[in-house]
């Protein structure tokens, strides 16, 4: 709000509300002339007082010569001023709530006139709190896969690997290898620019495939010119889809050497007495893990039939904006293909958005919302586990915002209690 610019009284303007579909709210606007011109006399005054004019000292030039140098400026000023008032008069009054940006449109104003215009914006929904309990939901079984522990401890023998350099031998995936890469038809690039060497661990797609295969060619201080492929999708947008000639060398290749799977081993990876130990901490995270993938599927089935109940509509702008968010940087994206994916993405995108404001409802209210000294005892416990101190903790907590995560999190722990006790949570079968 501008100093010497007061709020509109709304009592003085002709103000109509128009619903529209999914939350869209149109105000139709008259300012009255009296109000334009008490609101130009500011402008004036503001004006007068600020501009610096030859043969006059500042704050005393007269109002015709401020008139005859800014009116135009002013007579601008004035109707976007009685505009921007008059728009927030009529949403405050009628406690609207815009949840968009307002577009103003239909702005018809003549000098010593009146001011009319249409505003258009989307509000917050009313969410309704009908049916909250009664569904029957089952759980979703707890299933390990098979396999899984195996699969774990085979990742823990590789990450303690050793690496012992070969001297012959073509490499293959899991290999780590050095090479260098040269350009061979890239007529832009400045001599001695052309070549690359690059540290790359086979299968793991740290290379472009076209580059893995042809190092699987060679044997360390080999080399070879090959056509590489570039796919449609890659980083440098010049070469998308497009075939280069390299010329590939292996400068040196070395293979794993894993560790025994013995107890010996389970003591290098941390506090455990033997193997034994080891592989039951290992399946013991498994099953939680599984576990909570459960918990959180019996907790989306839950909310989808509890939203379904209480269905309601929800602005676009905050579907757009929830899509928008899971698509993230979208810079040098296809414009069709970014229609395709938002189309895509919004039918789960509006059930995302009607089920964080049903579920925000029905936390204010039920008074579900984890209290300081619920928050406080999470702290402790957290900086027992990690022998810290409670106030520092919190500190750190509150600065990097972990504080509001653990009130979130203890949230909607309560939320779900909440709903699974009033509805019947079967095992399966």
């Amino acid at each position: 709000m501008k100093v010497g610019s007061p709020p509109l009284d709304a009592s003085r303007l002709d103000v109509t509300v128009t619903e529209g579909a999914r939350c869209r709210r149109t105000v139709k606007v008259a300012v009255p002339a009296d109000v334009v011109d008490a609101e130009r006399v500011a402008v004036v005054r503001k004006y007068a007082s600020r501009v610096k004019l030859r043969g006059f000292r500042k704050g005393r030039v007269p109002t015709g010569v401020v008139l005859q140098r800014y009116g135009r400026a002013i007579e601008e000023e004035t109707v976007e001023t009685s505009v921007k008032k008059a728009c927030d008069a009529a949403i405050t009054a009628n406690e609207l709530h815009p949840v968009s940006d307002v577009e103003v449109k239909d702005l018809d104003f003549k000098p010593g006139e009146s001011i009319s215009f249409e505003a258009s914006f989307d509000v917050r929904p009313e969410v309704p709190l009908g049916r909250l309990g009664g569904f029957r939901v089952e759980r979703p079984r707890v299933a390990v896969p098979d396999g899984a522990t195996g699969e774990i401890l085979e990742g823990l023998r590789k990450d303690h690997a050793a690496w012992r350099t070969e001297e012959s031998g073509t490499p293959v995936a899991g290999d780590s290898v050095t090479v260098l890469l040269t350009r061979l038809d890239d007529a832009d690039t400045e001599p001695g620019d052309s070549s690359r060497q690059y540290d790359i661990v086979l299968g793991e797609g740290q290379a472009l495939p076209d580059i893995e295969e042809a190092i699987g060619t060679l044997e360390p201080g080999g080399a070879g010119e090959f056509d590489v492929g570039f796919p449609d999708d890659f980083t440098d947008e010049a070469r998308r889809g497009q075939r280069h000639r390299l010329r590939i060398e292996l400068v040196a290749r070395q293979v794993p050497v894993l560790p025994e799977l013995d107890d010996a081993f389970a003591r290098t990876v941390g506090d455990f007495e033997d193997l034994a130990a080891l592989r039951a901490r290992v399946e013991e995270d498994l099953e939680r893990d599984a576990g909570a993938r459960a918990e959180a599927e019996l907790r989306d089935r839950l909310l989808h039939l509890v939203v379904e109940a209480n269905d309601f509509e929800v602005p676009d702008s905050m579907v757009d904006g929830y899509t928008d968010a899971v698509i993230g940087d979208a810079n040098g994206v296809d414009p069709e293909k970014l229609d395709e994916l938002r189309k895509e993405l919004r039918p789960s995108a509006e059930m995302a958005v009607k089920r964080d404001l049903l579920t925000a409802h029905i936390v204010d209210q039920h008074g579900l919302r984890a209290t300081a000294e619920e928050v406080g005892a999470r702290v402790e416990e957290l900086a027992r586990q990690s022998n810290q101190s409670p106030g520092r903790l919190r500190a750190r907590l509150k600065k990097s915002g972990g504080l509001r995560n653990i009130e979130r999190t203890l949230t909607e722990a309560r939320l779900f209690e909440f709903l699974k006790g009033r509805s019947e949570i079967t095992e399966p079968v």
